[in-house]
C-alpha cells in the first residue's frame, strides 16, 4: 500500500516537472502593431551621390521602445537601398530604403514592412566655387561669342547668366549619416515568436 503511494507521489512529481520543462521551452510572443513606431540608429552612412541599388544597410534600435518595452535593447533592423537617384543638372537627388527584418539581441527574427517617417538627411551645399567657376566660364563663352559672331560686347553679361543660372540648376546630394537617428512606422502587424530559456 505505502509502495503505490510512493509510485503515484513519484508519478505526479514527474509529470509536473515535464510540463514545466515544457513550458519553459515553449516560444513566448511578442505583437507589433501597424503603426508602431520605432526609433534606430544607422550603422553606416547612406549617400545618393554613391550608394546603389542593392546596398544593405543595418541600424539599431534605441530608446524609446514601443511601450517601454525592454526588449528591444540590443535590437537591430536590416534592410537595402531600392533606389538611388544623384543629383545632377536640374534633377533632385532621390533615395528608396527597404525594411527588411527585426532581430532581437536573443535571434529572435521577423519580416517587417516600414516606411520610413523621420530622419537626420544631411544635405549638401551648393558648392561656391563650382557656381563661380560656371559664372566665369559663362561669362568667357558669352564674350567668345559675341565679340566673334555677333560684333558686340554684351556676350560675357549673357554668359554669366547662363553661367550662373546652370550653377543655381545643378541639384545637391544628401546623405543620411553614420549614426544619425531615424524613425520607422510599421505598415503592418507582425508577431515575433521567442524561444525562452529553459
Amino acid at each position: 500500500m505505502n509502495f503505490r503511494r510512493s509510485m503515484t507521489a513519484l508519478a505526479a512529481v514527474v509529470a509536473l516537472a515535464g510540463s514545466a520543462l515544457t513550458a519553459s521551452a515553449q516560444s513566448t510572443t511578442l505583437t507589433l502593431y501597424q503603426g508602431t513606431q520605432l526609433n534606430g540608429r544607422l550603422q553606416q552612412a547612406i549617400d545618393t551621390g554613391t550608394a546603389h541599388v542593392g546596398d544593405r544597410f543595418a541600424m539599431d534600435v534605441v530608446p524609446p521602445y514601443p511601450s517601454g518595452d525592454p526588449t528591444f535593447q540590443g535590437a537591430i533592423i536590416a534592410g537595402q537601398v531600392t533606389s538611388v537617384t544623384p543629383a545632377g543638372q536640374g534633377r533632385k537627388a532621390s533615395l528608396g530604403l527597404q525594411f527588411q527584418y527585426l532581430r532581437l539581441a536573443d535571434g529572435s527574427t521577423v519580416d517587417i514592412s516600414a516606411n520610413l517617417t523621420s530622419d537626420q538627411k544631411n544635405q549638401q551645399q551648393k558648392n561656391g566655387g563650382h557656381v563661380a567657376l560656371t559664372t566665369l566660364g559663362g561669362m568667357l563663352l558669352g564674350n567668345v561669342l559675341g565679340k566673334t559672331i555677333f560684333h558686340t560686347g554684351g556676350g560675357g553679361i549673357a554668359g554669366a547668366a547662363g553661367g550662373l543660372l546652370y550653377g543655381i540648376n545643378k541639384q545637391a546630394n544628401f546623405s543620411l549619416p553614420t549614426g544619425s537617428n531615424v524613425q520607422i512606422t510599421l505598415n503592418q502587424t507582425v508577431t515575433i515568436r521567442r524561444q525562452s530559456g529553459p
